[in-house]
């Protein structure tokens, strides 16, 4: 069996800061090549509000992690039902290498939604990091 050499990003957590006037700011903390690293982003205070800045602050991290090699940016986030499984589903804009690329990613809801969110825009730039990682 061949072993995986390229690190991904772990998730480590993710923590709603709610704020004045229907905002709040979600702080998330990823671990990745030794290194930890938090980013935050600011979003509504509804459900779809948070999802998506958990989402926006994991791809702010992502792009740190691999020093920018590649962009990443939201394009939607929604949730899904598919096979009988609750997802959170991303849309992630992805600039590498001077494409532009949509991909898709998911990740069923097992603790919280905002980790779901978090897991699932990991799971759409996961490929990229890896590809980064070899350039």
């Amino acid at each position: 069996m061949m072993e995986n050499r390229y690190e991904r990003p772990l998730f480590d957590a993710a923590r709603v800061i709610e704020e004045e006037a229907g905002e709040c700011t979600v702080e998330v903390s990823l671990s990745f090549a030794g290194r930890a690293i938090q980013k935050s982003a600011k979003g509504e205070a509804s459900e779809t509000g948070r999802l998506k800045a958990a989402a926006v602050a994991t791809l702010e991290a992502v792009r740190q992690a691999v020093d920018h090699h590649f962009e990443c940016s939201l394009a939607d986030l929604d949730h899904v039902n598919a096979l009988g499984k609750n997802l959170i589903a991303v849309l992630v804009d992805i600039t590498f290498e001077g494409k532009d690329i949509q991909v898709f990613g998911s990740c069923p809801i097992v603790n919280t939604e905002l980790d779901a969110a978090v897991k699932a825009a990991l799971n759409a730039t996961n490929r990229f990091v890896e590809l980064s990682s070899r350039s």
